[in-house]
């Protein structure tokens, strides 16, 4: 259950902070489960813990999220 509500967060945060031009990965032959598990493995890769005057927070580094997925095979495009 613990692993679930971490990665409904991790979506979450992917949601707030998806660019505007793009609408989702596709990736040929790609099931939902395998986006949603590539997807998380790229924002647990990407996250970074970054200092502020409220205290440490966790950010996502764009770049290297994107690099990870399409290392992985996806592209960002049109949700099919």
């Amino acid at each position: 259950m613990r692993l679930l509500v971490v990665g409904l967060a991790l979506l979450g945060l992917l949601a707030g902070c998806a660019s505007s031009s793009s609408d989702g990965w596709t990736k040929a032959g790609a099931s939902q489960q395998d986006l949603a598990r590539d997807e998380l493995d790229c924002l647990r890769q990407a996250r970074m813990l970054v200092g502020g005057p409220q205290g440490p927070r966790t950010v996502i580094q764009q770049d290297r999220y994107r690099r990870c997925m399409v290392d992985r095979g996806y592209a960002e495009g049109p949700r099919k």
